[in-house]
């Protein structure tokens, strides 16, 4: 019963639920039913009952119920089960350190949460979704302080409260404390103190501070008018459907744009079901060359990329070769920006880095290249190669006298929160999000990923335009606010002035500090409760 209880406590702190305040009570359960099991096998199916029912209730929409696709319904079910192991880690080695001796394991428990987090952001397998610090992202008046943290900074403070929580609960049920004991009455003003500390600075920074450089600029060469297309396709019916019908889509939504007299038109993620550079369809390509160079407008998208390796490339072991005159080759989810006037060679174009374990690419499909064709998805999205660069693009038009740099993230890279930062070290001033969250249907799925944004903008004190092809489309400021917002399964064009800044953050600067910590912190609680049962079992043996 505790195990549901907890589970469902979890699950219902995330997006789209506004009851993140859950999180402290279902974590403090969590506690109490792993250092109150007698054996470690008790522990393991505890915590991975909870973790099934966080899984399930947060991620229910990843096997995409709605549509006739196999692949991702199996895909997804195997993610819920797979990803609820993974989740068992930082539990588990608390349940370690706790036989060395609980209140030490209760203490280091939020570092080593957080060092599970930071882990899960840089191994192939990355799956950091449910990073318990995105259950916030409602909470502006919560959240500001993720400039100098990022995310895992408020998944730290969650697990101190409500590891707090657990201990002082855990004292008063043993009769050790009396609730109204001066113990007992000062952990709880410590604990009410440590929930309200971001509160105290995000409201400094929201209302005391002076935040109109992000809204109004005087340098007009930041100043970029964006207009988001939505076009409202629908991500199962496109591969594999006309494609003259689909482009005629996707221009006359981009026409519709103009209306703005936007400098840059953005499109969603792998826009046309087609490699977009490749030779064969250059004359499909050219209605999108020929929109931007008849009006003088960028244009920014997503493509299906088809790279063909040159001598001097370092090319990865498990490339592609052609059938006929046996070119190396590989295809990369990317997104470009179409500049007018430009030829389309030499068009900036950037790779998709971060992708999705199993439903885009095989974790470490280099290590064994032939598992890469035990997993197929039947509409055009498998079998990514990774990119390598984190490519900046120059938005640089001298008529208008506009000089910006901006960072195109793909879909899934938006939500890795030190990833991101990077491109703001490498120089971008604002952010464009290009995504596909359709084919998780009008579910918890897409407003989760579009919430997640909100943090990567608060992290960086960046702009981010957000275009999804079935929704939600959006802007998000710096302090976290959203505006024009399309929603799910709605056609619409919206546009605002941008501004970019090349304001670096504590975080950005800095880097992910508490995950580090957290990640040391954490190796050595698993070697060291290694290390004592082995000691343990050694003396037990000799007796």
């Amino acid at each position: 019963m505790f195990c549901l209880l907890s589970g469902a406590l979890l699950g219902l702190s995330f997006p789209p639920f506004k009851t993140w305040f859950f999180i402290y009570f279902g974590i403090m359960i969590l506690l109490y039913l792993v250092l109150s099991a007698a054996r470690f096998r008790q522990a393991f199916a505890r915590a991975y009952i909870v973790m099934l029912v966080f899984n399930e209730i947060s991620l229910y929409w990843i096997s995409g119920w709605h549509s006739d696709d196999t692949f991702l319904k199996i895909g997804g079910v195997a993610t819920v089960f797979v990803h609820s192991l993974f989740m068992l880690i930082p539990i588990l080695i608390t349940y370690g350190v706790s036989k060395i001796k609980k209140e030490l394991a209760l203490g280091l428990f939020p570092l080593i949460w957080v060092g599970y987090e930071y882990f899960d952001n840089i191994w192939q397998f990355a799956f950091p979704w449910l990073e318990l610090g995105n259950s916030e992202t409602y909470n502006l008046y919560r959240i500001q302080i993720v400039e100098f943290t990022g995310v895992h900074g408020l998944t730290f403070l969650i697990c101190i409260i409500s590891a707090l929580l657990y201990y002082v609960i855990s004292k008063i049920y043993n009769r050790q404390w009396k609730v109204s004991s001066p113990k007992a009455a000062l952990s709880f003003i410590a604990i009410l103190l440590i929930i309200l500390l971001p509160n105290f600075y995000s409201s400094y920074r929201l209302d005391s501070v002076d935040n109109t450089g992000y809204f109004n600029l005087m340098d007009k060469s930041k100043v970029v008018n964006t207009a988001i297309v939505q076009t409202n396709t629908d991500p199962f019916k496109k591969w594999g459907g006309e494609h003259n019908q689909i482009l005629n889509t996707y221009i006359d939504g981009l026409r519709n744009g103009l209306k703005f007299n936007p400098d840059m038109l953005v499109l969603h993620e792998t826009a046309p079901p087609f490699y977009f550079l490749e030779d064969i369809n250059l004359l499909k390509s050219k209605r999108f060359f020929d929109l931007a160079d008849s009006t003088g407008k960028y244009i920014f998208m997503g493509v299906p990329h088809k790279y063909y390796y040159k001598e001097g490339d370092n090319i990865p072991s498990d490339h592609r070769i052609t059938d006929g005159s046996k070119r190396k080759f590989d295809v990369f989810n990317s997104a470009i920006l179409i500049e007018p006037k430009k030829y389309h060679k030499e068009l900036t174009i950037h790779k998709k880095v971060k992708l999705v374990p199993f439903s885009e690419r095989i974790p470490y499909q280099e290590k064994v290249p032939f598992a890469k064709k035990w997993f197929t998805w039947g509409v055009g999205i498998s079998g990514w190669q990774m990119g390598s660069d984190q490519t900046v693009f120059n938005l640089k038009d001298s008529a208008k006298g506009i000089n910006t740099k901006f960072a195109g993230l793909i879909c899934y890279e938006s939500v890795f929160s030190e990833f991101v930062t990077e491109f703001t070290n490498n120089g971008a001033e604002y952010f464009v999000i290009v995504t596909n969250d359709g084919w998780w249907g009008n579910t918890s799925g897409p407003e989760q990923h579009n919430q997640y944004a909100v943090l990567r903008a608060i992290e960086n004190r960046k702009w981010i335009v957000r275009c999804a092809q079935t929704g939600v489309s959006c802007f998000i400021d710096p302090m976290g606010n959203i505006h024009d917002r399309i929603e799910y399964w709605q056609t619409g064009v919206v546009d605002r002035n941008i501004i970019g800044n090349t304001e670096k953050t504590f975080y950005a600067q800095r880097g992910d500090i508490i995950g580090l910590l957290g990640s040391l912190t954490a190796a050595l609680c698993l070697l060291s409760s290694l290390g004592f049962y082995a000691y343990q079992k050694k003396v037990k043996s000799k007796a």
